[in-house]
């Protein structure tokens, strides 16, 4: 999950500072809900002729460019949202972009495609002419948008937005370029997510970018009424990654400020979901902090990036021989890492959740959703999923773990349950747990010894 300690040093030390009107008017809207995000050229009266300077020196140094010196731009492109640049230049050293391209396969190509990336942020006066709805229901994005925003958000030439509270305190790839006091673990984290970013830009520019297409945002809050449905189909698998599942939505274990640290430390489920489909990285900018009864939908984001490893074991292993689309299902889970027990009192909330996101989807693939750093039991959120995908009439639920264990036979014999039938032995397990009556015992396990199947 996130570093929390070095996350809050980069708000101190490297988020842009708004002035003092712009605080107090920010002060003001914190509470209000947040529809136009701040960012079209057209209001970025003070910093936008500036930054299109410097990306005017990028689309047009052609056969100049070396390495370090599109580092430096991109540091001094950067340092222009703060009310003193250079005091922040000298607090930055963005030294991982030029590492992370010395190491890449396709380095000479990759730079030679520098101009056309300043060119394509430029874009954003044309295709971006008033505003970009925050996500309050549903956003379409054609292709050529979404990389229009991320060649901004790569090149650090995105403003802050005004109510940032409420969004992602990350949102360009300043964190990921700065080589700071991180061990060297970390340091080869950012490289690897870069060089994913390398990728996305060379297929932007490829023959196999279908600019015109639409990429989907869907906020969604659907009130749940607990049935007598029929259990769907269940399938436990003890290997594979879920972002590999033909024809599924994949549910992504999510942040509430979406996406995460996939532009910071952070490298587990949800950012190595959103590095293998960067397009899904425009969700930063659009996306206010999920509510406990809402999911956001993101559909239509291509699958480029081939990985391996996870958290400091990360490593990009370039793009994929086929291209397909993508869907997820982005769902926050209760945070148990400081209370255990207090997932037993609140596991009303994760059926809320999660039927929020399965609702009208047939097809879907999870794993163990909020069982990491958040410590949630996952034999208990595994049949929460169930239940929440069966009454949101889903067809087959794809649950893939690491766990060896003939967990098919017992979902098999509790799908002999209904819905409601299901979710009264859960409630049941929940509060014998709440009252510490059951020690070494697991839900599934629990369920099994309640009934003679």
């Amino acid at each position: 999950m996130i570093n929390q300690q070095s996350d809050k040093k980069f708000v101190e030390i490297l988020t842009p500072i708004l002035s003092d009107q712009e605080e107090e008017n920010s002060n003001e809207k914190q509470y209000q809900t947040l529809q136009l995000l701040y960012m079209s050229p057209n209001l970025l009266i003070k910093l936008w002729p500036d930054i299109k300077k410097q990306l005017g020196f990028l689309k047009s140094a052609y056969n100049n460019l070396t390495p370090f010196g599109v580092q430096q731009i991109i540091e001094d492109i950067y340092c222009l949202h703060f009310p003193n640049p250079q005091q922040i230049k000298n607090k930055i050293n963005f030294k991982n972009f030029s590492l992370a391209l010395d190491g890449f396969p396709q380095k000479k190509e990759f730079l030679q495609k520098i101009p056309q990336i300043a060119d394509l942020a430029l874009k954003l006066d044309y295709e971006f002419k008033d505003y970009l709805s925050m996500l309050l229901d549903r956003v379409e994005l054609k292709r050529i948008q979404v990389a229009i925003l991320l060649a901004n958000m790569f090149l650090c030439s995105m403003h802050l937005q005004p109510d940032f509270r409420a969004l992602p305190p990350v949102f360009v790839m300043g964190r990921l370029f700065n080589r700071q006091s991180e061990d060297s673990a970390q340091n080869n984290n950012k490289i690897q997510k870069i060089r994913c970013l390398f990728y996305y830009f060379l297929h932007v520019f490829s023959p196999d970018f279908k600019e015109q297409e639409k990429i989907v945002f869907i906020r969604k809050k659907q009130n749940l009424t607990i049935g007598s449905n029929p259990l769907c189909e269940f399938i436990y698998c003890e290997y594979g990654q879920m972002e590999n599942a033909s024809d599924f939505y994949i549910v992504d274990f999510a942040n509430k400020k979406i996406g995460g640290g996939v532009l910071n430390l952070g490298c587990v489920q949800e950012e190595i979901l959103f590095l293998c489909h960067p397009e899904a990285l425009a969700s930063l900018l659009i996306t206010t902090e999920i509510q406990q009864d809402e999911s956001i939908i993101i559909e239509k984001v291509n699958r480029l990036i081939m990985y391996d490893g996870y958290r400091d074991k990360f490593e990009c292993k370039g793009t994929v021989k086929q291209i397909r689309s993508v869907n997820f299902i982005c769902i926050d889970a209760g945070d148990y890492s400081d209370n255990y027990s207090y997932q037993y009192k609140n596991y009303k909330r994760e059926l809320i959740k999660s039927y929020s996101g399965f609702y009208g989807i047939q097809k879907i693939c999870t794993g163990k959703w909020g069982c990491g750093a958040f410590g949630g039991e996952w034999q208990l959120k595994a049949l929460i999923q169930w239940v929440a995908a069966s009454l949101g009439g889903c067809q087959q639920l794809l649950f893939i773990n690491d766990e060896s264990y003939p967990f098919n036979q017992a979902f098999n014999l509790i799908k002999s349950l209904n819905s409601n039938q299901l979710w009264e032995q859960i409630q049941k397990y929940c509060q014998k747990k709440q009252q510490d009556e059951l020690s070494n015992i697991n839900a599934i396990d629990f369920i099994l010894s309640q009934k003679q199947f």
